[in-house]
């Protein structure tokens, strides 16, 4: 079994458009249309069993709305999504926020700080991350030399105040800074995926960069629609990693972490 556990999925009438926001704020081209008809169709060709699915709120009021709609695809596709719903920082009532994606049956929350223009260790953000110590893991982008928010210092500060977050970084930890995730990441007891991180790597550095993390704390994710989840699938398969290293990140601490 094959979970993705990084795709991002919009509704249909505005998806090529976010596809194409994203494409420009990362100078990529677009790979795919955003829906989730078509993620569907590249999981069941590529053999990828499930998703884990989110977005993220550009404002707070688009928080609910955006939990609405991941967590009715999610209704409709039980056995093929895992639903995470998001925060914003600026919301009046994180609490209140994170009561309301459980009620919904979502799993965790995914953020992405360089997109809702927070810094990870500022005071609003360490109210968020306090909020969600010991009650949902948190899927967040970790990393870019372009932005001062996300990158793997303020992380590793992050994880020093809350020993107990349930961290998921995205991108190896460190999106164009490798190297610093890995100096300051591991043993804090974060969780990686591997999204955004295997085309730009040499395999024998993305291949040293997991076990450095331990492999137990390493997830597959796609990024998709930035990515497609089949290329990607096969870019890990690739990887001089055991049968039963690809066998866990693929979905083993998955399973373990999200109790599939």
């Amino acid at each position: 079994m094959i979970f993705d556990a990084h795709a991002h999925i919009y509704p249909d009438a505005i998806a090529l458009k976010a596809a194409h926001s994203i494409a420009e704020f990362y100078d990529i081209p677009v790979l795919c249309d955003g829906t989730l008809g078509t993620l569907l169709e590249i999981g069941a060709k590529n053999d990828i069993t499930r998703f884990l699915v989110h977005s993220v709120a550009m404002s707070p009021k688009r928080t609910r709305h955006i939990d609405d709609y991941i967590a009715q695809c999610v209704r409709e596709h039980p056995d093929k999504l895992v639903g995470f719903g998001t925060l914003h920082p600026d919301s009046p009532d994180i609490e209140a926020d994170i009561d309301y994606a459980i009620s919904l049956g979502l799993k965790g929350i995914k953020i992405h700080p360089d997109m809702q223009l927070f810094a990870l260790d500022e005071p609003r953000s360490l109210k968020m991350f306090e909020a969600l110590e010991g009650r949902l893991p948190v899927l967040i982008h970790t990393g870019d030399k372009r932005y001062p928010y996300s990158n793997p210092r303020r992380m590793a500060e992050v994880m020093r105040r809350f020993p107990g977050l349930t961290a998921i970084c995205a991108h190896l930890g460190g999106y164009s800074e490798w190297e610093e995730a890995v100096d300051l990441l591991p043993g804090t007891g974060v969780y990686v995926d591997t999204s955004s991180s295997l085309f730009a790597l040499a395999p024998e550095r993305a291949a040293e960069i997991i076990r450095a993390f331990g492999v137990d704390h390493v997830l597959f994710g796609s990024d998709y629609p930035m990515w497609n989840p089949g290329e990607e699938k096969r870019r890990l398969e690739a990887l001089a990693l055991t049968a039963a290293e690809k066998q866990a990140i693929f979905y083993d601490n998955a399973a373990r972490l999200l109790n599939l």
